[in-house]
């Protein structure tokens, strides 16, 4: 079983984009759809986060 994917800081944040970026230059597959899923999903929920946070 794989742990959820989770952004607490800035950094991690970056560390996600970066992921992203190197999978969309990957080939397609089951596995990178569910990894970029699970980061697009914890990117919102930082973003979403950090956005209550300024309010």
């Amino acid at each position: 079983m794989k742990l959820p994917i989770v952004i607490h800081t800035e950094e991690d944040y970056d560390r996600a984009q970066q992921r992203v970026a190197e999978l969309n230059a990957m080939p397609d597959g089951a596995e990178k759809e569910r990894e970029l899923q699970a980061l697009a999903e914890a990117m919102l929920a930082f973003e979403l986060r950090r956005d209550d946070a300024d309010d």
